[in-house]
């Protein structure tokens, strides 16, 4: 998307408004078309521990009605003309994304002003909210793949970690506890003109977008944005087994690793990233999969991956789905690659094809304007800035050998490993 006028850097205009709100503005006019991403710090990290999952609801509860109209006339208002609209809370954020046809910008902008400065939060919307996340809890139990998720998750982590995962009958009774003076007080403890970093990219006039960005925006009380400051969670030094039973299980969902140690703002971040990429981003090519699945047929599916390294230091896990007959020797056979990976170090040839494939995915992601509006965005929060689109390749081309040989030894660390086996497999006995 980046043409001859200028870098990303330049093309990008970014403004603060004085009650805190950040706006940055791309203008790309070859389509007629706009795209909106935002982020407000309020996420799952400011739950407290009793009352879980109410920066979820708060957040879902947004487009269920406003001051002004209820949860069916703002669908109808951006149904009316083909735009999308929608909100969720994450670990750390609130996100948002919206398109429409930028004719439609003025629509789309001053429907999102309502829904973040006006939610009415009704009681039978949140009674209706509450019986579809409850529901979902509980269908997700049938899933080996979640239930040993969540198991690790509560192996690796001490409960007041924003990456710990409470047992489902925790977060059940902390949803149905949940009552709308609770999202209120959330709502305005960390709902505010100064937690809200707003991306615009499309066919639009960038002086229009900030002019009419300031009408909407510019007497939301600032509030007082929410710090996010996580303690980093270190490996537990000693290996751990656990199994799930779940019976009538066609298949078992393994899931190992250790709490990670990776953050977005890490200098090492790239060859952490390129790292894991050659041992296991890739079912198809990368180490874990060519083995595994394609050489000695155990698995559907196996990949590695740092999980949520951005404002905290997420797990960092590798997830396969067997057979139950197969379960012993497809641990046996992960666990020989990622030894010998580690002993061994990233061939040249992976490096340069990590590296190769990193920087060409992240150029084609900027080809639409939602890509591009999501890697400035993240290039925002994480205080980079906008140059950061125009570095990123540079940065990752001159990482080294010795730097993702470094990063395997400090980002992966076998005998730290928790493993969690979920399905019906019977253990061998030893």
């Amino acid at each position: 998307m980046l043409s001859e006028n200028g870098t990303f850097a330049a093309r990008t205009k970014r403004v603060q408004l004085p009650n805190g709100v950040t706006l940055l503005v791309y203008e790309n006019h070859a389509t007629p078309t706009v795209q909106i991403t935002l982020a407000l710090r309020a996420g799952h990290f400011l739950d407290p521990q009793d009352k879980r999952g109410l920066a979820q609801i708060c957040a879902a509860m947004l487009r269920r009605g406003t001051q002004r109209c209820d949860k069916l006339e703002i669908a109808q208002r951006l149904e009316d003309v083909g735009a999308e609209l929608d909100l969720y809370a994450n670990r750390f954020l609130v996100r948002g994304h919206g398109q429409a046809l930028s004719q439609d910008t003025s629509r789309l902008l001053s429907t999102l002003c309502e829904i973040l400065r006006e939610p009415s939060f009704p009681e039978h919307e949140l009674e209706k909210l509450r019986q579809q996340v409850v529901g979902h809890l509980k269908r997700q139990q049938e899933q080996t793949a979640i239930r040993a998720f969540e198991r690790f998750l509560q192996l690796i982590y001490e409960p007041k970690s924003p990456f710990y995962q409470p047992p489902v009958e925790e977060q059940i009774a902390a949803i149905e506890s949940l009552t709308v003076e609770d999202i209120h007080q959330f709502y305005e403890q960390y709902y505010g003109a100064a937690a809200l970093v707003l991306v615009i990219v499309g066919d639009v006039d960038s002086k229009a977008i900030e002019e009419q960005v300031a009408d909407l925006f510019a007497d939301w009380s600032p509030g007082e944005p929410a710090q996010i400051s996580i303690e980093r969670t270190r490996p537990h030094g000693v290996s751990r087994r656990e199994f799930v039973p779940m019976v009538d299980k066609a298949n078992a969902d393994i899931v190992m690793g250790h709490a990670g140690q990776l953050r977005r703002t890490d200098p090492g971040y790239y060859a952490a990233y390129i790292a894991n990429a050659a041992l296991g981003h890739s079912t198809l090519s990368s180490r874990l999969g060519l083995r595994v699945r394609d050489q000695e047929g155990l698995t559907y599916g196996i990949a590695s991956r740092f999980i949520e390294a951005g404002f905290g230091d997420g797990p960092w896990a590798v997830s396969l789905t067997v057979n139950p007959e197969n379960v012993d020797q497809a641990l046996d056979s992960t666990q020989d690659v990622i030894k010998s990976y580690v002993e061994e170090g990233i061939t040249e040839k992976e490096l340069e094809d990590e590296k190769s494939s990193f920087i060409g995915s992240f150029i084609v992601g900027l080809d639409t304007n939602a890509g591009l509006a999501s890697h400035l965005l993240s290039a925002e929060v994480f205080g980079f800035g906008p140059k950061h689109l125009d570095e990123l390749p540079s940065l990752v081309a001159t990482v080294t050998q010795d730097q993702v040989n470094a990063a395997i030894q400090r980002y992966i660390q076998p005998r730290s490993f928790v493993t969690v086996i979920a399905g019906e497999y019977h253990p061998a006995e030893s």
